[in-house]
């Protein structure tokens, strides 16, 4: 992998010497650096070797020469049928559309003014010493734009019995703060409404920092989106759940929400198996309507330009925020002067 790196790194420092840099860099992975990179017993889904990933690293000089890449593996190109055909063809399309013009590849609504939505995830940072330090990403939406947000090294993260990472009093003010910095840096303003989904349950420690983060804000709604509950709908016809479709429990306040489904317009399920909803919790603090929230997160499901899919199975403040996480984990982000907080540089 070290080999092919190397290679890598000294061909887009040529291009990015040239006094006519291109939008976006297509990196073809050769056959015999997929069989070296892969473990034994492992598909190609991720090309590792010695816990190190080979895509991540390769996004991560790109970002560095301010150059989006674009990986393409032999098993993309192996096409045998028209479907794979159109399928490939589209998605390359959408993801070199979005990295070239540096923007959005197809239009949504507009976020209504003076909101500001945010996801969170966390993801393991390496030190020189292998210690673990954990670190948290926000996904931040206002307007049409939208930006990754890396905070500062958090130590004081604690875990619960189920491996869900909860932010001490602190950090979560910390970080409430740094997406609300960004915001006002943009709008010249704070935001009337402030909404924060989180991929686990709210402890008390959090939403006291980030109650004391957002003074000053008028509406605070934290919500938690579960993705695998174990709940299913079998409606009484030939076609599996309808995408939207959304089961509530008012009495608890939970909302199971099909993100995945039937969908009438193209007259098919795209997925494979059963599709299950995902599970959404309003904390105690959410001061708008839980429906309202529940529209909210389908919306979002739309939003993740790393894929032509209809949607995604989790909202793309939540989801995105993830995968980004997984990139900047690599050792080789501490030699990166400036991470990039645009997200066409880690799809």
């Amino acid at each position: 992998m070290e080999r092919f790196l190397k290679l890598v790194r000294k061909d887009i420092e040529i291009i990015e010497r040239d006094s006519v840099q291109p939008n976006a860099i297509i990196v073809c992975i050769p056959q015999e650096v997929m069989d070296a990179c892969t473990p034994e017993n492992q598909d190609h889904a991720r090309i590792q070797s010695e816990g190190s990933d080979l895509r991540n690293r390769i996004k991560l000089i790109g970002m560095e020469a301010r150059i989006p890449t674009q990986l393409i593996k032999p098993s993309t190109l192996a096409i045998r049928t028209d479907r794979q055909r159109a399928s490939r063809a589209w998605n390359l399309t959408v993801g070199l559309l979005y990295k070239s013009q540096r923007g959005h590849p197809w239009k949504t609504r507009q976020i209504e003014d003076g909101h500001c939505y945010a996801g969170l995830s966390f993801y393991r940072e390496r030190d020189e010493g292998d210690d673990v330090i954990r670190a948290a990403l926000a996904h931040v939406f206002h307007g049409r734009d939208h930006i990754i947000l890396q905070s500062d090294p958090l130590p004081d993260i604690t875990e619960d019995e189920n491996g869900s990472p909860h932010l001490s009093y602190e950090a979560a003010r910390q970080v409430g703060e740094q997406i609300l910095e960004y915001y006002e840096a943009q709008k010249g303003t704070r935001p009337s409404r402030f909404v924060l989904h989180k991929p686990s349950v709210f402890w008390e420690e959090e939403r006291e920092g980030l109650l004391d983060a957002t003074d000053g804000v008028r509406d605070l709604d934290l919500v938690w989106v579960r993705r695998r509950p174990k709940v299913r709908l079998f409606p009484p016809t030939d076609y599996p759940a309808m995408r939207g479709t959304l089961l509530s429990v008012p009495d608890d306040d939970v909302h199971y929400l099909y993100t995945s489904g039937y969908v009438p317009e193209e007259t098919t399920y795209q997925g494979s198996g059963v599709p299950s909803p995902i599970e959404i919790r309003p904390d105690e603090i959410c001061e708008t309507p839980s429906l309202e929230i529940c529209k909210e997160i389908l919306f979002f499901t739309k939003l993740d330009w790393n894929t032509s899919d209809y949607a995604i199975r989790m909202p793309a403040t939540v989801s995105v925020a993830k995968r980004v996480g997984t990139i900047l984990s690599e050792v080789d982000t501490e030699s990166i002067s400036e991470v990039r907080p645009q997200y066409f540089y880690y799809m």
